[in-house]
């Protein structure tokens, strides 16, 4: 068999496992907006794609992961915009230029996040889901870009988990009243008026 032909077969292969993935993340989403969140089950998912559940979990651990599919490779993108900032930028300046740049690149999933924060509010495992497990994360991200950009150890020097805790909630705090206006205000104004607060002298 021809390299071409091994070629061939390997991406069809990726194809068929992405179309696999797309499918169970468009027809949870659906469900949980037709049946509800905790009332759906995998098996109700994986019987609507005709899949096993065997298949679903070589895609996805939980219900949850479904939900917020695609949030580790958010945490891996959102370092890498830190990363590039200048180097004579302050910590906060930053970041804030960093979480411009992820909602200009995240607008896409701008839907989504609006139904998560409807489903959250009937289901107390979505919010448990995203403070322990992805919020965490986040910060845990934030901070080792932060110690690199300072040239630090987090583990011994502050400052990073610091300027992460306090980058975090701004940008949560941000992200709430956008969700709560059902996306009518803008995410980037409002992020640059919270970094804006907590930079300030008279904040």
């Amino acid at each position: 068999m021809g390299k071409e032909t091994i070629d061939r077969i390997l991406g069809r292969r990726e194809r068929k496992k992405q179309e696999t993935c797309d499918a169970l993340e468009f027809t949870a989403l659906r469900l949980f907006q037709r049946k509800g969140y905790d009332e759906t089950t995998i098996e109700h998912i994986t019987d609507a794609v005709d899949v096993s559940t065997r298949t679903f979990f070589r895609y996805f651990d939980s219900k949850e992961a479904v939900l917020f599919s695609g949030w580790r490779s958010s945490v891996d993108r959102l370092s890498e915009l830190i990363a590039s900032r200048p180097p004579e930028e302050a910590p906060l300046v930053a970041m804030y230029e960093a979480a411009k740049q992820f909602v200009e690149l995240g607008r896409p999933d701008e839907s989504n996040l609006r139904l998560r924060r409807k489903l959250s509010e009937r289901s107390r495992k979505i919010g448990d889901y995203e403070r322990n497990v992805i919020n965490p994360a986040f910060e845990r991200a934030v901070t080792e870009a932060l110690a690199q950009r300072l040239g630090v150890d987090p583990d011994t020097d502050p400052r990073p988990s610091l300027y992460a805790a306090v980058a975090v909630a701004t940008w949560h705090a941000a992200r709430n009243i956008w969700i709560a206006s059902d996306g009518e205000q803008s995410m980037v104004d409002l992020l640059r008026q919270a970094f804006e607060f907590v930079t300030s002298q008279n904040g």
